[in-house]
């Protein structure tokens, strides 16, 4: 009598064949998983620093551009706006000036408000609003005074564009509710610097030169460079930090030996950077 054999299990060869084929299926996927992990973080920091140089556009071009407003366009600029004391960190301001270097990276200005809904650095209103109401081509009762600044956080080599405003009267004395105060505007740089273009004495309709020094040179435009660092480590490959500064090196006219580039190579951890620039035009302050 015959008997015949029946299979009751997958022999050894069977079964290191399977596990052969669903370890390359794990790996595959575990790898697609990790490069788009990768991917989406890149991105994301990219998209990070993006962001942050397109709304330092818009805040610097919104408020630079209020440098000299005056209400009244036939009030000399010593009427509309007499000497000052200093109030946020500006320092004195002369008969006149509306606005002034106060460091690399500290720039300070004076306008009068537009009209009742014209909100200053921080958001606030005129603390005037009501006297507003009349239209353009009425004096003023208020001057506003910003202070926009880069601040490094003491702990870390990541600081911030700050600003500091006051509203006064023409006496200089700060209007209630409209005290000095500071807050944060973009935060995720890492530097960042001004410069001034200046006309002559023998053309003050044109810019002339540029300068990240005090002058005494009608400015006619400002022109700033900022820095902006990843939060996320960990996202470049095969490029060392002095290739990544490279540009800004160039771009702000550093040496090799300058202390905070040498500070952000120390501390670079392979975070990405982006660099942002724009110039912005001084309507109020060309004749």
């Amino acid at each position: 009598m015959k008997r015949h054999g029946f299979q009751a299990g997958l022999s050894l060869v069977e079964l290191m064949v399977a596990l052969a084929i669903s370890s390359f299926l794990i790996l595959g996927v575990t790898q697609i998983y990790i490069d788009n992990k990768r991917s989406y973080l890149f991105q994301q920091n990219q998209s990070e620093s993006i962001e942050g140089s397109r709304y330092i556009l818009m805040l610097l071009q919104q408020e630079l551009s209020k440098a000299g407003y005056r209400r009244r366009p036939d009030e000399q600029p010593e009427v509309a706006f007499p000497a000052a004391t200093d109030l946020v960190g500006c320092g004195a301001f002369a008969p006149g000036e509306t606005i002034k270097r106060t460091a690399a990276g500290s720039v300070c200005i004076r306008y009068q408000p537009r009209d009742h809904l014209d909100r200053s650095c921080l958001g606030d209103l005129p603390a005037t609003a009501s006297l507003l109401d009349d239209g353009p081509y009425t004096s003023a009762q208020e001057i506003i005074t910003e202070r926009l600044w880069f601040e490094t956080d003491p702990d870390s080599l990541t600081g911030s564009l700050k600003c500091s405003r006051v509203h006064t009267d023409f006496a200089g004395a700060a209007l209630a509710d409209r005290t000095a105060s500071t807050g944060d505007l973009v935060s995720g740089l890492v530097d960042f610097r001004y410069e001034f273009g200046v006309g002559s004495n023998s053309d003050d309709r044109s810019i002339s030169a540029y300068t990240d020094g005090t002058t005494g040179a009608p400015i006619l435009a400002v022109r700033y460079m900022a820095l902006l660092r990843s939060s996320n480590p960990g996202q470049r490959e095969a490029i060392d930090a002095g290739s990544a500064l490279e540009r800004w090196q160039d771009l702000a006219g550093l040496g090799s030996t300058d202390a905070h580039l040498l500070a952000l190579k120390g501390d670079d951890t392979g975070q990405l950077y982006h660099v942002s620039q724009s110039t912005v035009m001084l309507r109020n302050l060309m004749p």
